[in-house]
């Protein structure tokens, strides 16, 4: 039996794919639907256009139609320029998730699920008129009893369950996706859908983002160029999030800054120096590089904001992004080769002697130039192109960093002409790797992995007996999987169903002919009944055979 609440789950997530099936066939993405077997759906739609082809254009508005889940996932994509081409990444940056702001008596509500009280009893003044309004979440300003302004950010109510439905969706049309149309395997759709479940959900805890602020704080704390809000935890739970309030000038507000005094060069290396302290001593860096998230505050310090979105890199990563780095500038190709396969970068498919070709091309596109002419975002934005034409996916997280600097040398060259961040990151990458090579973490490493290898000795003869012993009982066997078949066998099983109907329809024809021929049976109007039944029932089968394969599109 179907609990009442699994029914309304059940309903609602069928009505919410309906509306997505509707938003993507009216884009143009009815031959995907068709592919993926989702083709009867689609024809049952009222209303569905005429085919049209799918544009970048068309998939931001589709994204931006069906909501902040798509929207959200749009903006992901926008962060891999490794998969997704140039023109679909300018579209998908300009998705905002600006949406109207929710009533305030939501916000009293959750403030009372949450920490038991109205706002205005917890604070001593409350602005109902909202700083910001985002899909996930809207921020209000606010002032302590202590006198302090913090800004208070509000989750959107029902947001987690409308996401919940959306995350099922996505990944079923991933898992159909990579299923049925072969050449968007490499993407690995549905890898890539488990990763924006995991940033999302992440997302939408706000007390998880609360930490992640407070060790950015610790990192920071040093620093007086950057400058990290306060968590004040007696007024933040898992939906409410409450820091300190930073007023500055927005990084992007070149006429501003210039107006208020604050010197645009030591701005632009304040921020790169900030970014590059996150990756190689920190390996924790704040992965959304929206500009709008970067203020200048007194002193030229950076004021960043929305820690919703962190990344993370081992001293692993971090050893090989540097060595990546020094055999570009080394011109050595086998060098950066090397790296790809520390990184896990090439997979059987890859052609490796194109790649080194398309690379040694790249590093001498660059290699001799002085470093005030080495413009970092098109030497990213070159090598994200190799990566691409290979299909070689990047972690995440090495994603997220590329675009991250990317964007930092792009904001750092609109406040500054002749700003570099290949120049700011040098004396770090050599810090770097001068304590890579100190003797004693050498030592360390290597009894690391001495100790490994003892302990993988150690289990040897326990695993070969394990295994051998399931080799005798049989236990240990071998699957077969097919794949690219699966489509053709319902095609032959729908194909095999309709030659059968037809058959039973022409054998219902020429029985009542004979019927009727040979006067066999009861008559009406001098006709045998059982003929006429015949005729009767063989016109409504093949009547409903002719609606169905006309319903299908494929005559």
């Amino acid at each position: 039996m179907i609990r009442p609440l699994s029914a309304v789950r059940a309903y609602r997530r069928i009505k919410r794919y309906r509306q997505v099936s509707f938003t993507l066939a009216k884009y143009g993405f009815g031959d995907i639907a068709d592919r993926v077997g989702l083709g009867s759906l689609r024809n049952r739609l009222r209303g569905t256009p005429e085919p049209v082809t799918v544009t970048p254009q068309r998939v931001r508005m589709a994204l931006a139609e069906l909501g902040p889940t798509y929207v959200k996932f749009g903006q992901l994509l926008s962060t891999r320029p490794d998969i997704v081409p140039d023109a679909y990444i300018q579209e998908l940056e300009k998705l905002q998730d600006d949406v109207p702001p929710f009533d305030f008596a939501e916000v009293k509500q959750t403030f009372e699920d949450e920490l038991g009280a109205a706002p205005h009893l917890l604070f001593q003044e409350f602005s109902e008129p909202v700083l910001a309004s985002g899909s996930i979440a809207q921020v209000h300003k606010a002032q302590l009893t202590s006198g302090d302004w913090v800004a208070v950010k509000v989750r959107r109510p029902g947001i987690r369950r409308l996401i919940e439905i959306d995350l099922a969706i996505l990944s079923d049309l991933a898992g159909l996706i990579e299923r049925h149309i072969p050449e968007l395997r490499w993407l690995q759709p549905e890898n890539l859908v488990d990763q924006f479940a995991r940033t999302i959900r992440r997302e939408l805890d706000f007390q998880a983002e609360g930490q992640a602020i407070d060790r950015f704080r610790h990192n920071f704390e040093d620093d007086p160029t950057r400058f990290v809000p306060r968590v004040f935890w007696a007024f933040s739970s898992e939906r409410i999030l409450t820091t300190e309030l930073v007023e500055g000038v927005k990084v992007t507000n070149v006429a501003e800054l210039e107006a208020r005094g604050f010197n645009k060069r030591e701005v632009a290396k304040n921020g790169a120096r900030s970014i590059l302290r996150e990756v190689f001593e920190f390996r924790l860096f704040h992965a959304d590089p929206h500009p709008g998230n970067f203020f200048v505050i007194e002193g030229n310090a950076i004021a960043v904001i929305d820690y919703g979105i962190v990344g993370r890199i081992d001293d692993e990563t971090a050893e090989q992004l540097a060595v990546l780095l020094s055999s570009i500038v080394q011109r050595d190709t086998d060098g950066v080769l090397r790296v790809f396969r520390a990184l896990g970068l090439l997979r059987d498919e890859v052609d490796v002697s194109l790649l080194k070709f398309d690379l040694e091309e790249f590093i001498d596109r660059y290699y001799g130039l002085p470093l005030a002419k080495l413009n970092a975002e098109r030497v990213i934005t070159d090598l994200l192109h190799i990566v691409r034409r290979h299909r070689i996916i990047l972690p995440i997280n090495l994603a997220l960093l590329g675009r991250m600097l990317a964007v930092a040398s792009g904001v750092g060259r609109n406040l500054d002409p002749e700003f570099n961040i290949v120049a700011e990151a040098t004396p770090f990458i050599r810090s770097f790797l001068a304590s890579r090579a100190d003797p004693r973490r050498s030592a360390r490493k290597a009894l690391k992995t001495w100790s490994m290898y003892l302990r993988l000795i150690r289990a040897l003869p326990a695993d070969i007996e394990e295994i051998t012993g399931k080799l005798k009982k049989g236990q240990i066997g071998f699957m077969l999987h097919h794949e690219g078949l699966t489509r053709f066998i319902l095609e032959m099983d729908r194909s095999s169903n309709r030659l059968a109907f037809a058959m039973i329809v022409a054998a219902l024809i020429i029985g009542s002919s004979l019927m009727i021929n040979l006067g066999r049976g009861p008559a009406l109007f001098g006709f045998s009944v059982l003929g006429v039944v015949g005729y009767v029932i063989a016109g409504l089968l093949g009547l409903w055979l002719v609606i169905a394969i006309l319903r299908s599109g494929r005559i």
